[in-house]
């Protein structure tokens, strides 16, 4: 008779020996009764069943059945419970086994024998266990020479396309993902994390070497898998090209990489980088949590979080409740794309929540950022509260040497370190000084918060705000494009398409030419507010100098404010509220101007539809309730800015100081005391002066 161990039992056999287990003592219900996962009040071949579905994605269960599925009692439903699940249908309860007879031990040797018969050795489950893994077929039962993985010691790797389940721990495994193209081209492997931890001291715990397709982490709900590199790595690789490169993050795949699942998955890059993609990298769904010495989510190709069929704009339900990202960086970006041909080099946010906090930039798409929707928090560096001209690099400091050929873009105090929040780059010639094209940085939807030490926004080429609430506080620029800055694309009268809050900055919206078409901006200065083609952005994005940037002219550019709200208040000083190099051109929309020159332009001034506010005190004292009415006094929009006066220019509403304000609906509600109304009726109040600047005038004119 064959010899029994802990693991002879499969599925197969259980539904063989169907009529001996219907013989075998019912357990009685209870409100938590262990075994009893489909929740029927008793342990038996269905609950068999139900468990092994689960483990292989095939079926949910509820809160209570998970519980009850942990046999073993160790907080984690896996390969142990369904096998503890099955003795306790073949034998009665775990505590007191009923021993066999010897038909039920017949029965079972003629099952053992049906086992190896439908076994193909091909391996399903791994379960790592210290310095040994165990391989478990589809039905539980464990096999040594497996056709599709291969073991040695802890160290794992997969050789055939297909689904495993991944469970247990060791400290010094890896799980490795290496697939023949000439066997299978279209190979695409999942690994269903169950309760994994996973670290090694010297290579990539997680390392895709080739998959012919894709290899999709699944991470199963309910657990919690933490995968850790050392602080050295001796791992590396061949490329395309023959060149040896370095495996330099705990997750590394050299191929596309998706992640998903509603489970928790902890990546500790203790050596560089934390979670790594060569060629595209998906994150659709669970709970992400990445800690990296340099960066710490990057993909080749692409970074694409939140799954664009959830959208609504593509008929989904746009729920990503379940998407949940959090990255820390001590010594690089948060989240980035690196290549740099025009198809590649993007970053796509599309939903969920999303927290950065980085040493360098927040995120970095080398060709195009963009943002569809979710809740994003960024902070980088220091944040918005760095003063100090103090440097990071000693003799290659372009701001100490003032030798930049580009010029610096006037603030003194910003880092010497790239720390943006959001920065897409574009292509540049070799020498890295002149822009080819991309680096566009379009924002259609979502929540963005940003605290930044740098430029809250930057992009090489256009930029492109259509939607969204963004609060973006930065000891430099809130907003800089080398090239097109857009804001709206509504009519004069919306103001909440799109809602920009400033509270912090040196400039706040910066371009070569800058379009306001709708949507509410609110900007509060240390220098100009608007500043059309302004300079040459120091900081730069240039990708061979960190240091250029783009030749944003000194002599050209344009402002044309077309709707919306646009309220600025600059600090005392030679500070412009709207300031163009060239050509400032109004043709409808409501404008508060606060600084020692209101609206400053190099070229021709033209207002068509226009209604301004101005006002010379350069004060930040922010305190008056100020509205734009029409005909019938009824409130346009209203804000507060700064006290101390004001004059009225334009045709199509008045303007009123002071009052109350009932009713109506508010826009950047994350501004507190300075949010703006919309409607609403006006109590008190009194009439602006009417400004006597209007009209066109000559280059170098100052309102």
């Amino acid at each position: 008779m064959k010899k029994h161990n802990r693991f002879s039992h499969s599925l197969a056999g259980i539904l063989a020996a169907g009529a001996m287990c219907a013989a075998l003592p019912v357990l009685s219900s209870s409100a938590a009764l262990t075994g009893d996962v489909n929740l029927d009040g008793k342990v038996d071949v269905l609950d068999v069943v139900t468990l092994q579905k689960y483990l292989l994605n095939k079926q949910s269960i509820t809160r209570e059945g998970y519980n009850n599925a942990d046999v073993t009692g160790d907080g984690i439903v896996n390969i142990y419970d369904l096998l503890a699940t099955k003795k306790q249908v073949i034998y009665g309860t775990p505590s007191q086994p009923e021993q066999p007879t010897e038909t039920e031990t017949e029965t079972e040797t003629e099952t053992e024998t049906e086992t190896q018969n439908v076994s193909d050795g091909t391996a399903a489950s791994i379960v790592y266990n210290g310095s040994s893994v165990a391989l478990y077929d589809i039905n539980g039962a464990e096999i040594t020479n497996a056709t599709n993985v291969t073991v040695d010691g802890a160290y794992v790797t997969i050789t055939a396309a297909g689904d495993y389940s991944v469970s247990g721990s060791s400290d010094n495994g890896q799980l490795k993902v290496s697939t023949d193209n000439n066997v299978d081209a279209a190979a695409a492997v999942t690994l269903s994390f169950e309760g994994l931890t996973l670290s090694n001291s010297s290579v990539a715990p997680v390392y895709v070497e080739n998959v012919g397709d894709a290899v999709t982490i699944s991470v199963k709900k309910e657990t919690v898998n933490t995968i850790s590199d050392g602080t050295t790595h001796t791992d590396s690789y061949t490329n395309s090209s023959g060149e040896v490169k370095e495996i330099n993050s705990a997750i590394f795949s050299r191929d596309d990489l998706k992640i998903k699942g509603k489970g928790t998955l902890i990546v500790n890059g203790n050596y560089q980088d934390g979670l790594v993609s060569k060629n595209d990298l998906k994150i659709w769904n669970g709970t992400i949590q990445v800690t990296a010495q340099d960066d710490g989510i990057k993909g080749g190709n692409s970074v694409r979080i939140g799954d664009p069929d959830t959208l609504v704009a593509n008929g989904g339900d746009g729920d990503y409740s379940n998407l949940n990202i959090t990255v820390k960086t001590s010594g690089g970006d948060g989240i980035k794309s690196t290549e740099t041909d025009t198809d590649k080099g993007f970053v796509i946010i599309n939903g969920g929540t999303v927290n950065i906090n980085s040493y360098a930039d927040g995120i970095q798409a080398e060709q195009e950022f963009t943002m569809n929707g979710g809740d994003v928090t960024i902070y980088t560096y220091q944040g918005s509260a760095y003063g100090s001209s103090g440097s990071t690099s000693t003799s290659t400091d372009p701001w100490s040497s003032g030798s930049m050929g580009m010029g610096m873009d006037g603030n003194a105090n910003k880092t010497d370190i790239s720390a943006k929040g959001i920065k897409s780059v574009g292509l540049y010639d070799e020498a890295g000084t002149t822009w080819q094209s991309m680096g566009n940085l379009i924002i259609n939807g979502g929540n963005l918060t940003i605290d930044s030490s740098d430029d809250a926004l930057h992009c090489g080429g256009d930029m492109t705000v259509v939607g969204g609430v963004l609060t973006l506080s930065s000891a430099d620029d809130g907003m800089h494009s080398d090239h097109a800055l857009t804001i709206g694309q509504g009519t004069a009268n919306t103001f909440d398409d799109v809602q920009i809050y400033i509270p912090k900055c040196y400039e706040g919206v910066e371009g070569v030419n800058i379009v306001q078409n709708s949507g509410t901006v609110y900007v509060i200065s240390g220098d100009d507010g608007y500043n059309a083609a302004g300079g040459a952005d120091g900081s730069g994005t240039g990708n061979t100098n960190p240091w250029g940037g783009g030749a944003m002219s000194t002599s050209s550019g344009s402002l044309t404010l077309n709707g919306g709200l646009g309220i600025v208040n600059s600090a005392s000083g030679d500070h412009d509220a709207f300031d163009s190099n060239g050509s400032f051109t109004v043709t409808g929309g409501y404008y508060c101007a606060n600084g020692q020159e209101p609206m400053d332009y190099d070229g021709t001034f033209s207002n068509n539809g226009g209604s301004f506010i101005t006002m010379t005190g350069g004060n930040t004292s922010l305190t008056t309730r100020y509205s734009f009415t029409d005909n019938s006094g009824n409130v346009i929009v209203s804000f507060v800015s700064a006290s101390g006066g004001g004059l009225y220019s334009g045709s199509s509403a008045s303007a009123q100081s002071g009052g109350t304000v009932s009713g109506g609906t508010t826009v950047i509600a994350q501004a507190g005391d300075k949010a703006v109304t919309v409607g609403g009726t006006l109590s008190g109040g009194q009439a602006l002066g009417q400004s006597s600047g209007s009209g066109q005038t000559g280059p170098g004119t100052r309102w």
